[in-house]
């Protein structure tokens, strides 16, 4: 079995979380609704996927725990795609990419860098994720930073999210990182993945095809295209993987909406500033001129 695969996941988080063990990626130690109702409301769920998560060989209570949280961090989830991160970039979006673009290369290294325990943790703090799907993201995250050894295809379904996801790089000193070839490049793949990240969906689907079947009228009928994905024989992390990548771009977004406010703020006092030194200027000439006089007023003074 290949390290890293989607069946290696599977292994090691029933012998962790069986076992009472923790994770090495974060040292974390974990203690152990009907889940086809859970698989149902996770709406972004492959159904090639979904037909693979029935057959898990793991026990039954660790998988309706793993779905019961599955369905829990994407409520929240999409309560703040529509509340933050949708609302942030409906009122700064084009000033949120100007920024971005006046950065330097060293600032941009440092803005866009996550180790890999902590994205863990902020499942786990922000989102109050533990137990068996806490296992079960942990072994998801190693599996993100050593993607290129899985073989697979891309897990992203969109332009924005599929440029995200080939540009983030993980490297064991700096963790995860986004690795682009020209610093201008930065703004076109983050600021348009940060625009998605406002939705209208957490994780889109593949787009469905319409087919005509013979025998029902000539009706058209929406088809999911099913896609199989290289290497995989037992059940699909894909959503997790997802999930996780999108983690991460949520926390840059934060780091980077704070640098932005900081900016703004910054701004706002050198107008300030100016204002102030250009009445001094005014007083110490000897001719004081309020700024909101108009021209007939200054005629008359």
């Amino acid at each position: 079995m290949p390290r890293f695969s989607d069946d290696w996941v599977v292994d090691r988080s029933m012998f962790e979380y069986v076992n009472q063990g923790s994770c090495t990626c974060c040292g974390i130690s974990h203690a152990g609704m009907n889940m086809m109702d859970f698989m149902e409301a996770c709406t972004d769920l492959e159904t090639d996927d979904g037909k693979k998560e029935v057959q898990s060989p793991w026990p039954p209570f660790m998988k309706q725990e793993i779905w019961g949280s599955r369905v829990r961090i994407r409520k929240v989830m999409k309560e703040e795609m529509v509340n933050t991160y949708k609302s942030r970039f409906d009122t700064h979006g084009p000033a949120m990419r100007s920024y971005l673009n006046q950065l330097s290369g060293k600032d941009l290294t440092r803005l866009f860098q996550l180790p890999r325990s902590e994205v863990a943790e902020i499942v786990k703090e922000k989102y109050d994720i533990d137990g068996a799907f806490l296992v079960v993201f942990c072994a998801v995250v190693e599996q993100v930073a050593n993607f290129p050894i899985t073989g697979y295809t891309d897990d992203g379904r969109g332009a924005s999210e599929l440029r995200f996801e080939r540009t983030l790089v993980f490297n064991k000193r700096g963790g995860f990182g986004l690795n682009f070839e020209e610093e201008l490049e930065a703004a076109d793949i983050f600021v348009d993945f940060m625009e998605a990240l406002g939705g209208p969906k957490l994780m889109p689907r593949r787009p469905r095809s319409v087919v005509v079947e013979e025998g029902k009228g000539g009706e058209e009928e929406e088809e999911e295209e099913e896609e199989e994905v290289k290497g995989v024989r037992g059940q699909s992390f894909r959503a997790d993987r997802r999930l996780a990548r999108l983690v991460i771009a949520r926390y840059w977004a934060d780091r980077f909406y704070s640098m932005f406010l900081k900016s703004l703020d910054k701004k706002e006092e050198e107008v300030k500033v100016g204002e102030e030194e250009k009445v001094e200027g005014s007083k110490e000439g000897g001719l004081f001129m309020p700024p909101a006089l108009s021209n007939l007023d200054k005629l008359k003074l």
